[in-house]
């Protein structure tokens, strides 16, 4: 990098007052600077040590204007209540993926030993705990696909029969 002839004497400046003993401390954030400048610190460092500056977020700032943005705005409005729904539900969905490894293996070893996949018993389906129930067709959804369905649902007058119930 080139020097500037402002930051060579400022250097010069700042040996010479650590040979002469002229540098003072800031009170706020401890740093060392020329007793002439110190002042004008600590009177910029004190407002800015009481402020906290938000965080800067580059894909808001690239989308405002945009589709995009009311996206993002919807996306902010689920919250967090709906994050701690979805990790409560943690532990069924770690039960119901190892019941499902454990059943894969089954498949893997009838096969292994010549036998078909039709031999093995089939498993239970695994309903999604976050999944809504629709009151009128009994279909389960996601919670915002529930929102839009249940309305319509509830307005159609030939409606087919309700599937099946599984036994569990």
């Amino acid at each position: 990098s080139v020097d500037h002839p402002s930051t060579k004497v400022l250097c010069m400046q700042a040996d010479s007052a650590v040979e002469q003993g002229k540098l003072g401390q800031c009170s706020v954030c401890g740093r060392n600077f020329l007793c002439t400048r110190l002042e004008k610190h600590i009177s910029i460092c004190s407002k800015i040590q009481g402020s906290r500056r938000e965080v800067f977020d580059s894909s808001k700032a690239r989308a405002k204007g945009t589709d995009l943005e009311e996206y993002q705005q919807l996306k902010d409005s689920e919250g967090p209540e709906s994050k701690s729904l979805r990790e409560n539900n943690r532990k069924q969905k770690h039960a119901a993926l190892i019941r499902t490894m454990r059943e894969a293996r089954k498949v893997q070893q009838v096969l292994s030993k010549g036998g078909k996949v039709s031999e093995v018993p089939q498993m239970p389906p695994i309903e999604n705990p976050d999944y809504v129930a629709c009151p009128y067709c009994t279909r389960r959804f996601a919670p915002r696909v529930a929102e839009r369905h249940v309305p319509k649902c509830k307005t159609i007058k030939n409606r087919p029969p309700p599937p099946p119930q599984r036994r569990r």
